[in-house]
């Protein structure tokens, strides 16, 4: 391997095991989330779509286990998650066992590969507590002494990720299913840690703290013995600027433990079966709130998964302007060599207005590397055959027209995708730094929104620039936050004659934040005519929560894409008449072609009037698959596109 990413490498040994999970083949869906005892508790809708006091419930899960893998097999679904540990204790649950092997049997005859749902996140004391006596000393307690719970729920405290006993019990859970249940693999839900104030959290951070070295000079302190835990509200920690030594450190430690658990969970699932596939759910990660809050450093906690679950709530549309998307996860995984299950929550609400934007998602993933997901086709209806057969008529043919598409553009859909322009994106300090998360998500939006082919380049401790193969530019948008080995480097390829374009007061504090005496990247960089140099930072108003909420930017990105300019950067094609919500991804065939993908985050709205310029010579087709025709037709001499709805195909010849 000739370009040694840190997080590629990480994921390198999974390849095998998941080389079927590929966008082209691979359709997800899953619909019994949860067991009998835990919709009755709830008593309301949840997870699956069915209300929890149902008086159809338990036929729905009949049915559900007899009848829906052929269904899937008929639509094309053939991956699942099914239900098997909620974390309401093995005692409770095993009672449902032999119906969830009846389930996994059943979509193993329909060729349905299966993942027990594993619950990360959640105790159920209420009922726990009989079979586990202890069951106090596995919570985690918040600052005021009292058990953390999920989601604000009375009855559902969140387990101590230090707590071993804890731990060895989940590895229990996960031998049993895959040992006696015949899964296919784990799918860990809802990982993340609230912060613990438990006297063991308490020791064990303490000793970390002790093996830091010059304590005085980090934390003003020789003897850290008897430093505090932070006590700092939750809402506050999901957006500060992290300059306190001590929650620093307190911020890092907790993602260690994190990550220390999940990779001890995934040595011991391929002990018990090698081939499982293992997966998880930490949520929309691109989220830097996630990482100071919840404990999830996602560039060292995906390596302990072959496959990533990232639930969240960014259907793509256009709302006030915003263009919701999950682009940022997808790319950021393209990168990273990660597969993905992007989710995204509020397709619940597809029965209204969205049910016209069905296919968004589904085109969205396949076009950016996601893999294609229906959650909703086969909700549990009251009906006869507990599906929606409305939905089902209707939604049945366009499936077969997805997966027609995507099979005859296997290359076009699978080649690798040419980010020619890299944003520069130092891990650690983007986790620590808001202003470097947010110089980040700025450059991101403008990007996104002028259809420039970016990626990133990651940088870590142990890898601190290697620069990808076909990279025209790197950008360091507002990276006020970087240590003296990245400056060092990224100055070193600019002498070299690499192009950066480099915003605001980028290296004015290291990598802890801490306020150098004066800038020691911009003066070694400046006047060298392959690097652009911009005293201010681009900004977007952005908050990255469960839903992404990212305005438009200011004068809509021409500084920075005049930054582009300046150090020679040219789009591969230029596109006029296209508005911001059109997206693009660019992928290079194996005979030296362009794939142009445009999606239109605005479907509701047909785009008309645009144009492409390519070089002199360039033959052009262009396809819309999902269009009313869908042949392909040789783009006009004058370079009018095609009026197109949700997706156009561009390919450069």
């Amino acid at each position: 391997m000739k370009r040694k990413f840190a997080l590629i490498a990480a994921m390198m040994p999974i390849a095998s095991v998941v080389a079927d999970l590929n966008p082209v083949d691979t359709r997800w869906t899953f619909g019994a989330h949860e067991p009998f005892p835990m919709y009755r508790r709830v008593g309301r809708i949840c997870t699956g779509a069915i209300e929890g006091n149902a008086l159809w419930l338990r036929d729905w899960l009949n049915w559900w286990d007899a009848s829906s893998p052929a269904k899937m097999k008929e639509i094309g679904f053939n991956y699942v998650h099914s239900r098997f540990y909620k974390g309401m204790g093995w005692e409770v649950e095993k009672k449902d066992f032999p119906n969830v092997k009846k389930f996994v049997r059943n979509c193993h005859a329909n060729g349905v590969k299966t993942l027990a749902y594993v619950q990360f996140g959640t105790l159920y004391p209420e009922i726990m507590r009989k079979e586990i006596p202890q069951i106090d000393s596995w919570a985690t307690y918040d600052m005021d002494g009292r058990p953390n719970l999920y989601c604000g729920q009375y009855f559902r405290w969140m387990p101590c990720l230090n707590c071993r006993e804890w731990e060895e019990y989940i590895k229990r859970m996960c031998t049993i299913a895959l040992t006696e249940g015949g899964f296919d693999g784990i799918m860990f839900d809802n990982i993340f840690d609230e912060p613990c104030y438990c006297r063991r959290c308490e020791k064990k951070f303490r000793a970390y703290l002790a093996k830091v070295p010059d304590p005085a000079g980090r934390f003003g302190l020789e003897d850290l013995s008897g430093i505090m835990l932070p006590r700092i509200p939750p809402a506050k920690l999901a957006h500060m600027e992290t300059k306190d030594p001590v929650v620093q450190a307190w911020a890092l430690w907790r993602c260690e433990v994190m990550t220390g658990v999940m990779m001890r969970f995934r040595k011991h699932i391929k002990s018990v079966k090698p081939d499982a596939v293992v997966s998880g759910n930490p949520s929309p990660y691109r989220s830097r709130s996630r990482f100071i809050h919840l404990a999830q450093n996602m560039a060292e906690l995906a390596k302990a998964f072959d496959l990533i679950i990232m639930q969240n709530d960014n259907f793509p549309e256009v709302k006030e302007g915003r263009v919701y998307n999950r682009v940022r996860e997808l790319k950021f995984a393209q990168d990273a060599g990660q597969r993905i299950v992007a989710l995204c929550d509020n397709v619940e609400n597809l029965y209204s207005d969205r049910e016209a934007k069905f296919l968004m998602p589904m085109i969205e993933d396949i076009v950016f590397g996601g893999i294609p997901t229906d959650r909703t086709t086969i909700f549990p209806s009251p009906e006869e055959g507990f599906i929606n057969m409305e939905v089902w008529n209707r939604r049945k043919p366009q499936h077969e027209r997805f997966n027609a598409f995507a099979t005859a553009h296997r290359e076009a859909l699978s080649a690798p995708t040419i980010h020619s322009v890299r944003i520069f994106y130092p891990e650690r300090e983007v986790l620590l730094s808001e202003k470097n998360h947010q110089g980040v998500v700025a450059a991101e939006e403008i990007f996104l929104r002028n259809r420039v082919p970016y990626g990133y380049l990651f940088s870590t401790p142990d890898d601190v620039m290697t620069v990808p193969e076909g990279t025209e530019v790197v950008v360091v948008p507002g990276l006020t936050s970087l240590t003296d080995a990245q400056i060092a480097a990224l100055v070193s390829y600019a002498k070299k004659g690499g192009k950066l374009v480099v915003t605001g007061d980028s290296g004015r504090y290291d990598g802890w934040n801490a306020q150098r005496r004066v800038n020691p990247f911009l003066p070694q960089i400046a006047g060298l005519p392959n690097v652009s140099m911009r005293a201010k930072s681009d900004e977007v108003k952005a908050v990255l929560a469960w839903r992404y909420t990212i305005d438009a930017p200011v004068d809509g990105g021409k500084a920075l894409l005049s930054d582009l300019a300046k150090v020679g950067w040219k789009s591969p094609v230029e596109f006029a008449g296209l508005p911001p919500h059109v997206f693009a991804e660019y992928r290079r065939l194996a005979d030296g072609s362009l794939a142009v993908h445009l999606v239109n985050y605005m479907p509701e709205k047909a785009i008309s009037g645009a144009t492409a310029t390519v070089s002199s010579g360039a033959k052009v087709s262009v396809e819309e698959p999902f269009g009313a025709d869908g042949a392909a037709r040789r783009l006009p001499a004058d370079g009018s596109l095609p009026s197109f709805v949700e997706y156009l195909l561009v390919t450069v010849k």
